[in-house]
């Protein structure tokens, strides 16, 4: 097809006389019945016959004809360019934009065979075509713009917009007719048809093809006013880009510059620019519209900053933290804007990539916050900014804390459990690797405590259980740990504490603990019996610890209770009864 539309060419520009004769035999017979009788055309000049005057007027239809290589290049590149669209599987909305680039080109094959006709039929078989594809560029135009731009359009209503098209193209072919499409037609200077304008083109064909490309270029100008600078640039190109055939087309149909159109002059440079945007921004990739959705609604506030930590475009979740509108933001310094924002600026004034989560004061309340930097680069690999996206995660927060509280801790004392002891042991196994730090492990239970249950009840054995808890908590130091092991068993980790600290704080264990408690109605007394081991002389694991110290506890026990150590026994207190 390319080949033979290419022989034509060739053979209209260097051939002219031939292809005249060849154009009388092939349109006669199609179109001679399109073009009214009373049309008359314009006989060749004598002066013609010389060949001075031949050789002179083929240099200027040469120079007339450079548009017809133009566009005959152009063709090709747009064939090539819808290929390459249709064949990039990232590409979106490459259908629609492939029949839109294809309604042009046909427009453009119209307008060429009129150009390098020498007869008044092989004009009108140009119009034939160009209006083929003329009548449909606006709604095809229309339906890729609705497409890029994310609006949904209903394939009944497209059916329903082509039939202006189609009604038009009939009303052409048909022209002799009626005569309400074309009410003239001649051939004017250098061969070009001179046509004036029918009943039906002025109130029905031109208002809808207008009308449609008036909705197309309102509908970009909108998305472009509510886009980010972010995707504005994409939308400001293909806004350029459809603004020429349309200016264009107005210039030519009100014969503003003559009686020639030139508006398939302006194809290839509408769709020369959407290329140059295909190519380099990825203009059928990316759908800046639903990219901008996401980017408004998204409940994660996303800042995007330039090279120099100035705020290129910022998203309404962001903005509302600092109770302002992204309008009010773009522009500014990221620290400065961001200065309530103490803890995310120290930490990641200079980070480029990182994935961190972080705790911020905001407005006097505790705030968790997951922070992720991504860094901008260009195509050289230079850095051009970066983008914070910033989650809340509060909410979340609290959630793995409760769970790591039942987790972790005992329900009714709110101490460690055992298996919270365990882990917090083997840390410190860990640490004396490090460091030789030792440490020690107090084991106790309550003397008696069956008796206070089954005279008491159960509830006011709880309550005890909560009140020594509380009491042994208040006199151990921050870093060591009080668990509940089970029942009434009680374990106490002691940093870096030997034979003489554990003395020491056994001993304001016990004076804190005897003293009477108050439950409900009943006052009560209560009564340890505490076993000590140290590591590593009285076990490698906390198992072995634990067995050692728990061997110690039932020697005080028997003891009548107090403090025994692993070795030997020492009595600090006396027997308590409850």
């Amino acid at each position: 097809m390319l080949l033979s539309f290419a022989r034509f060419i060739v053979q209209s520009l260097f051939r002219q006389r031939l292809s005249a004769l060849k154009n009388v035999e092939i349109f006669t017979r199609f179109e001679l019945s399109l073009i009214p009788a009373t049309i008359p055309q314009p006989p060749l000049s004598p002066e013609s016959q010389s060949s001075k005057s031949y050789n002179l007027k083929y240099f200027i239809r040469m120079l007339l004809n450079f548009p017809v290589i133009y566009l005959t290049v152009s063709i090709v590149g747009l064939l090539l360019i819808c290929i390459y669209a249709s064949r990039d599987q990232q590409a979106r909305n490459a259908k629609s934009f492939v029949v839109a680039c294809l309604t042009a080109v046909l427009w453009m094959i119209g307008d060429v065979i009129g150009r390098v006709s020498q007869t008044l039929e092989g004009e009108m078989f140009g119009e034939i075509v160009r209006y083929l594809g003329g009548g449909f560029v606006p709604l095809s135009m229309l339906v890729f713009i609705y497409e890029y731009c994310g609006k949904n359009i209903n394939r009944k209503f497209i059916a329903a917009l082509c039939v202006i098209p189609v009604v038009s193209w009939f009303f052409l072919i048909s022209n002799n007719l009626h005569h309400l499409f074309f009410s003239e037609i001649h051939l004017g200077g250098a061969n070009s048809l001179k046509v004036v304008y029918g009943y039906y083109f002025w109130v029905a064909h031109l208002p809808y093809s207008y009308a449609l490309s008036a909705v197309g270029y309102l509908t970009v100008l909108l998305e472009t006013s509510r886009a980010s600078r972010h995707y504005r640039n994409r939308l400001l190109i293909l806004l350029f880009a459809i603004s020429v055939p349309f200016a264009v087309n107005i210039i030519g149909t009100f014969k503003l510059l003559g009686e020639i159109s030139y508006t398939s002059l302006s194809f290839p440079v509408t769709f020369s620019i959407l290329a140059v945007a295909i190519f380099r921004y990825r203009f059928l990739v990316s759908d800046p519209i639903a990219y901008e959705t996401v980017f408004k609604t998204i409940r994660d506030g996303v800042i995007i900053l330039d090279r120099n930590n100035f705020i290129i475009d910022i998203n309404p979740a962001a903005a509302e933290s600092l109770d302002k509108t992204p309008r009010q933001i773009i522009g500014s310094k990221f620290e400065t804007t961001f200065a309530s924002w103490k803890g995310l600026l120290d930490r990641y004034e200079t980070v480029l990539d990182l994935y961190d989560e972080t705790e911020l004061y905001l407005g006097g309340a505790q705030h968790f916050l997951s922070v992720t930097i991504t860094p901008l680069r260009n195509k050289k690999g230079m850095l051009d900014g970066r983008i914070f996206t910033v989650r809340d995660i509060t909410d979340r927060k609290h959630q793995q804390f409760s769970l790591e509280t039942l987790a972790f801790h005992d329900p009714l004392t709110r101490l460690a459990n055992r298996h919270k002891f365990q882990e917090e042991v083997e840390t410190a196994l860990l640490k004396y690797r490090q460091t030789a730090e030792p440490f020690s492990i107090l084991y106790f239970d309550l003397n008696h405590f069956k008796t206070v249950n089954d005279t008491m009840g159960h509830d006011v054995g709880d309550e005890l259980l909560k009140y020594v808890a509380a009491r042994v908590s208040s006199i151990l130091r921050k870093p060591d740990l009080l668990a509940r092991i089970g029942g009434d068993e009680f374990a106490a980790l002691l940093h870096n504490c030997d034979e003489t600290g554990v003395n020491a704080v056994v001993e304001r264990l016990l004076d804190n603990v005897q003293r009477p408690f108050q439950v409900g109605k009943h006052t009560v007394v209560a009564d340890l019996s505490i076993g000590a081991a140290f590591y590593p002389e009285n076990g490698a694991n906390l198992a072995e610890l634990l067995r050692h110290a728990d061997s110690a506890m039932y020697r005080a026990k028997q003891n009548g209770g107090g403090l025994a150590f692993v070795e030997s026994e020492i009595k600090i207190a006396s027997q308590l009864n409850m």
